[in-house]
């Protein structure tokens, strides 16, 4: 009885609370249902990009890597991390904020974890670094490493809020790391830890794909084994490990790319090393800090509604996390964020949120396109680089804007008038209804 009880509860809380937005696609788009976000601790683009060259300290030229696989898509050219440091770098990732850290990750509405959510997908985790308690904490199910060691690594489990059957799942996977690992050394054993997180990111977006094809999903997977070579194996096994995640990672991309999923492929920092056969080498202190081979990191975007190719021009860290909600068709709604959106898609979206509900008309060269009312709209699917003029009618005051679309644009519509009290009176009612929920049955347990 008491269980019931509060199953009720909690669905007539989360009715009256929750709040979806409604989305109208203007033309046929190719969205992508969900999203991958792979972070490679410590790789530097200068080690693998074609049109980069890689230099040590005493400005000798060091070796660089051949891939295939990592210069899919839309890739920029020059995007750096302003702080070339673990736990402060995947920070700017998530919020797209310049000045973040650990903490402002914890933050309500801070990361694209609290966007994706508010918008129906589950968020998901298996990361060997970078997954500091507030990065867990954002996750429905993470799979991480407790220790950055490959010789002897710790693997847990947290899960917040899984999807059925991903615990499980994870848990077999942490059960085969030692089989990679065993009667494996040096670059070998490197290799194969960053092949384990790969192949248990894939079997759980596989699972997810299959058992569960309606949920969207936004899966962050970090294989941190080429940081490690950097610092203790050296120049000439750091690239070599970047070449052997070029092979690796083919299954991955193939998921992605046959089944509607956006894969950024990015990373938190780069790598330096003082010169040419160097045994070790740095990123974050003194003399590493400020090289570009440190703070040039790739970005590279496999979407099927983005272009494809370099872009060119210099661009943040901060720009991932908006470019990410953009790909996604969600509204850049981050707290704290002074990254931009990177303009890779092959459409625009209008993102309209207002303070009532208004009836939103988009017009074109003095046609009206589409028409709809609500709170928080999506038009998604308009041509780039067009005029349109987007007319709010509400109950007591009308919104006119004249748009030129090079880019998603979000508008806020205010009505003036101050608080929404139906926000106010549905908060009331989720307490009144918890409240009495609860004193009922505290009275059957008496």
């Amino acid at each position: 009885m008491k269980k019931i009880l509060l199953i009720t509860i909690l669905f007539l809380t989360f009715s009256m609370a929750a709040s979806g937005a409604t989305e109208v696609t203007l033309n046929d788009i190719q969205r992508p249902d969900s999203a991958i976000l792979f972070i490679v601790d410590g790789l530097g683009s200068s080690y693998y990009y074609p049109e980069l060259t890689p230099y040590a300290i005493d400005d000798s030229e060091i070796s660089k890597a051949v891939t295939q696989n990592l210069t899919f898509g839309a890739r920029l050219l020059d995007i750096r991390t302003p702080i070339p440091s673990t736990g402060p770098a995947h920070s700017v990732i998530v919020t797209g904020f310049s000045g973040a850290n650990e903490e402002i990750v914890g933050y309500t509405d801070a990361t694209i974890y609290d966007v994706t959510r508010q918008h129906g997908f589950v968020n998901l985790a298996v990361m060997q670094k970078g997954d500091f308690q507030s990065m867990r904490e954002k996750q429905d199910i993470i799979m991480y490493a407790q220790n950055n060691s490959i010789d002897e690594p710790l693997i847990s489990i947290q899960a917040n809020k899984a999807p059925a059957g991903i615990y499980e799942l994870m848990y077999d996977w942490k059960m085969k790391l030692p089989e990679y690992l065993e009667n494996k050394k040096n670059r070998e054993k490197y290799s194969a830890y960053n092949k384990w997180g790969i192949d248990s990111a894939n079997a759980v977006a596989e699972y997810m794909i299959k058992n569960n094809p309606s949920q969207r999903f936004l899966l962050t997977v970090n294989v941190g084994a080429i940081d490690s070579g950097g610092h203790n194996l050296g120049e000439d096994d750091y690239y070599r490990l970047i070449e052997e995640l070029d092979r690796d990672i083919y299954p991955l991309i193939t998921t992605a790319r046959e089944n509607n999923i956006a894969l950024f492929f990015t990373a938190d920092h780069g790598m330096s090393f003082a010169a040419k056969n160097a045994k070790r080498g740095g990123h974050a202190s003194g003399k590493y800090a400020t090289k570009l081979e440190s703070l040039r990191i790739p970005l590279v975007i496999m979407s099927p509604n983005t272009e494809t190719g370099t872009f060119n021009g210099e661009y943040r860290q901060g720009d991932i996390a908006p470019t990410l909600l953009s790909v996604l068709d969600l509204p850049q709604s981050l707290q704290y964020a002074d990254g931009k959106n990177i303009n890779v898609k092959n459409y625009a979206t209008i993102f309209v949120k207002a303070d009532k509900e208004y009836r939103v008309s988009l017009w074109n060269a003095g046609q009206k396109v589409s028409e709809s009312e609500g709170m928080e709209l999506i038009f998604a699917g308009a041509p780039l680089y067009t005029n349109y003029t987007i007319k709010a009618v509400g109950s007591d005051k009308t919104h006119e804007e004249r748009l030129f679309l090079d880019s998603d644009k979000l508008l806020m519509f205010n009505s003036g008038k101050g608080q929404d009290y139906r926000g106010i009176v549905a908060i009331i009612l989720i307490l009144f209804v918890i409240t009495g929920g609860f004193f009922i049955i505290r009275k059957i347990k008496d």
